[in-house]
């Protein structure tokens, strides 16, 4: 598709390619909405890398043995999207957990380049109003008996681990806490907020807005947030975690429904409804990073606005 093709080029300009020379990438996760990208990246620019999924029947919670060594590792893998933690609440544990320990024992073993790891913006819990914009030196309070622990303690977990393991063994890992990623090769049915509307839209339903609308979020279109990705794996500090995403426009989910309708050119319609069972309730009532540190460590900052954004998605879906 061009618009993907646009995309990729857009990365590859915004990112020191030349780094990636006679380099070999364990990408692991390939088959989720992040790991496609990476991938897309990565075969638009010729790079050696191999796939390590369980669609490929490769498990990181067991141990990555019998693959070589890698120049760099970009772990993926994950359980995101809520629809499918609220249905096995173990599984984005045993990834954080288990998973990460298996990753960065590989790393240990084989003394890798640069590892990344994905934690998540939701270990921020709520911030006060003082503490928004979040920057990475804020400490979340986040339940942890919750229908949404699962993930957001498993990601907590996932940090400790990597703190430890560099502070300890010197692996050279670096962190990212992704906010609100959207466009193409989101599932439709993984239950975020724009690849649901996007879903309703292209079936020409109503989209809804759960509890009041009045929880606030930034989006980032994916190629922005894979640019400043691949530039912490390049060039971040060992040991160390980046916000990623856009620090504005910060929007509640009534004014982003506005947003999403304006750029389709068609006129809103939406419904406000209670929260289904099937998606956890006690989400955080704003989310807005403070980006400074990813910017000033890689020299890359988002450029794509939202309304450009969620016309590229519905391109790609709609083909």
């Amino acid at each position: 598709m061009k618009s993907l093709t646009e995309d990729l080029q857009y990365i590859t300009n915004k990112v020191n390619i030349k780094r990636f020379n006679n380099k070999k990438v364990l990408l692991i996760g390939s088959n989720g909405f992040l790991g496609q990208w990476f991938a897309d990246f990565f075969d638009h620019n010729t790079i050696e890398y191999l796939k390590y999924d369980v669609t490929d029947g490769r498990d990181i919670c067991t141990p990555l043995d019998d693959i070589g060594r890698y120049d760099f590792v970009v772990n993926c893998a994950g359980v995101a999207s809520p629809e499918k933690y609220m249905k096995n609440p173990m599984s984005p544990l045993d990834v954080s957990y288990i998973g990460t320990k298996n990753v960065l024992e590989y790393c240990l073993k084989h003394d890798i380049e640069s590892v990344l790891l994905f934690s998540s913006s939701e270990v921020y819990g709520t911030p006060p109003p003082s503490a928004i914009p979040t920057s990475e030196d804020f400490t979340g309070t986040i339940p942890t008996m919750s229908n949404r622990s699962c993930y957001d303690i498993g990601k907590q977990v996932l940090e400790t681990l990597v703190y430890t393991y560099h502070s300890q063994n010197q692996v050279r890992a670096k962190m990212v806490r992704p906010f609100n990623m959207y466009g193409p090769y989101m599932g439709l049915t993984d239950g975020r907020v724009l690849s649901n509307w996007m879903r309703n839209y292209l079936k020409e339903e109503k989209i809804s807005i759960y509890g009041n609308g009045l929880q606030t979020r930034t989006f980032c279109y994916a190629a922005d947030g894979i640019s400043m990705m691949l530039g912490v794996l390049l060039d971040g500090r060992d040991g160390e975690v980046y916000n990623v995403g856009n620090s504005s426009p910060e929007l509640n989910i009534v004014e982003l429904a506005t947003h999403f309708y304006s750029a389709l050119e068609s006129p809103p319609q939406y419904e406000v409804q209670e929260y289904p069972n099937s998606y956890p309730s006690d989400e955080p009532t704003r989310r807005c990073p403070d980006i400074q540190k990813v910017i000033e460590t890689t020299q890359i900052q988002p450029s794509i606005p939202l309304h450009i954004g969620i016309r590229k998605m519905y391109e790609y879906y709609k083909q």
